[in-house]
């Protein structure tokens, strides 16, 4: 059966393309190519990205009518890509995609890094903007917050967004929901740039402490690009540039105050850019808060899916995770990360006011899983303000492997990044094989959390025992503010070679464990403990 009578001989499309011959839907002056080939992964060239279906030819009176009669066609034909030409596209719902299809804009122009300033892109999307009202219930959350997800999550693969500038809307392919978390395969986002990427936390407000109907607060767990697949993820020169017009501002807002009582508090901030920019098959693997026992793929198979790729993206955040992924052997390389200082932080949950000892999670990198590669990342990363103005609260952390629903760390690296808090592997029960090279760390405020003021903290023990930590390389790393930290036992085969500390004085070289210590420049080496 020849393309046009498959496709009339649909159901679903035979009214709508009846009246009119088909051929004119298929985009010949559309991009071709394969977008992801430079990322030289074999798995992209399954994508059909010669099969095109452009948007504004297919039968509709909206976008979304169009958008959906395109997908169809695509879907009908084994997948491929349909093409938004540069414009913009006003959606008035979320948009859901079928298995194989990738939505793709416009070329950008000479620009093509999205880690530059003035990198642009001329296929524009736009989903409703959310109108605050403080009066009685107010507005309601179900007229925004939009986004781009998937028909059927359980299966869909080869699925993607390609060089699009979105405006209040995020990307979410997640799996089906269930135990099992089944997920399809080959999921891509790749060139976008996203603003006013959040979502309304359903639990602001909170009948139990008589917050105000109209109360509204940043899902603060919701990242702007979540995806989860079986294999094969792609998140890479993408761009999350500071958001701000559509952030509002709450006055009378009802919270706890630190002795859980009641109060009232003006100048609270909708902030869409205090969310997790990306989680990456970000899931909790293992017990909670150390307690074990910590994930294996055989406990949490979800939680070592192989082929995740994360890579020069650009993100700004005031707040929250710059990058969350688990897996087995992802990478997550040369992205740049940017935290603003001198943030007021007077709620981190909008439902109480926050102290010196609240939290807001700001991190740069949070590791799960196994042989991960962390290389060539650039972050600066600051602690926000606490209510009364006078204490910073307790966050602001670089990249970080914690002991807190996690796995155990095998054969992973950390090499060649560059920033202002510090490297920590923290109270990981068990390490056995990590690689800390090359790595430029000057540390800021964040030197007042839980790492002890270590540029570098490496520590596989936990509160209840030591671990072990073996075949563990820190070498030729530089620091300033801080010094080096190795803890586990029993411990073999750890070598300790050529850093440097470039600050006031020696920095500490805290030794936990046994290794093979030498030609270390500005250290002050500590007895083991």
């Amino acid at each position: 059966m020849k393309r046009r009578d498959f496709l009339l001989a649909s159901s679903g499309l035979a009214a709508l393309l009846a009246a009119a011959p088909t051929d004119w839907l298929w985009a010949a002056d559309a991009p071709h190519d394969d977008p992801l080939a430079a990322m030289k992964l074999a798995w992209t060239a399954q994508f059909q990205w010669s099969n095109i279906v452009e948007v504004t030819r297919a039968p509709g009176d909206s976008v979304d009518e169009k958008l959906a009669n395109a997908q169809a066609m695509v879907a009908m034909n084994g997948g491929g890509v349909v093409f938004f030409p540069a414009g913009t596209y006003r959606f008035k719902d979320s948009v859901k995609l079928l298995d194989g299809v990738v939505l793709r804009g416009a070329e950008p122009g000479s620009i093509r890094s999205a880690q530059h300033e003035k990198y642009a892109l001329t296929t524009m999307f736009e989903f409703p903007k959310y109108e605050f009202s403080p009066d009685g219930d107010g507005t309601p959350i179900v007229s925004a917050f939009k986004g781009i997800y998937l028909a059927k999550p359980g299966t869909a693969s080869n699925v993607g967004v390609v060089n699009i500038d979105i405006n209040r809307g995020h990307i979410h392919f997640h799996d089906d929901g269930t135990e099992a978390h089944k997920a399809g395969r080959n999921r891509v986002v790749f060139g976008c740039v996203l603003r006013n990427a959040a979502v309304a936390d359903p639990a602001v407000p909170n009948a139990k402490i008589n917050q105000k109907n109209w109360q509204r607060f940043t899902a603060r767990h919701h990242a702007a690009i979540d995806v989860q697949a079986e294999a094969n993820i792609l998140i890479a020169n993408n761009r999350l540039p500071k958001s701000g017009d559509d952030n509002f501002t709450m006055n009378g807002f009802v919270l706890l105050d630190t002795k859980k009582k009641e109060t009232t508090a003006d100048g609270i901030v909708f902030d869409y850019d205090n969310r997790s920019a990306m989680y990456v098959n970000h899931y909790g693997i293992g017990g909670a808060g150390g307690g074990g026992p910590d994930g294996t793929p055989e406990s949490h198979p979800h939680g070592f899916r192989k082929g995740i790729e994360i890579r020069g993206n650009f993100i700004f955040n005031t707040g929250r995770m710059g990058i969350g992924f688990c897996g087995d052997g992802v990478r997550c390389v040369n992205n740049v990360i940017r935290f603003p200082d001198d943030v007021w932080r007077p709620t981190a949950t909008g439902q109480a006011l926050t102290s010196g000892s609240s939290t807001n999670d700001n991190r740069a990198i949070e590791m799960r899983g196994w042989r991960w590669v962390v290389d060539g990342n650039d972050y600066q990363v600051h602690r926000n303000w606490a209510f009364d103005r006078k204490y910073k609260i307790n966050d602001g952390e670089g990249l970080m492997h914690e002991d807190h629903v996690n796995s155990t760390i095998h054969d992973s690296v950390l090499t060649n990044n560059r920033g202002n808090t510090y490297l920590s592997l923290y109270k990981t029960a068990g390490i056995d094989g990590l690689l800390v090279e090359g790595n430029d760390i000057r540390l800021g405020d964040g030197k007042q959390t839980i790492a002890n003021a270590a540029a570098i903290y490496v520590n596989a023990d936990r509160n209840n025992a030591r671990f072990p930590v073996r075949r563990v390389e820190i070498l030729k790393n530089t620091v300033a503010g801080g010094g080096i930290l190795l803890s586990g036992d029993p411990s073999e085969k750890n070598v300790i070679q050529g850093n440097k500390h470039v600050g006031n004085g020696k920095a500490p070289l805290t030794l936990k464990a046994a290794a093979n210590v030498s030609a270390n420049d500005g250290f002050e080496k500590e007895k083991s403990q």
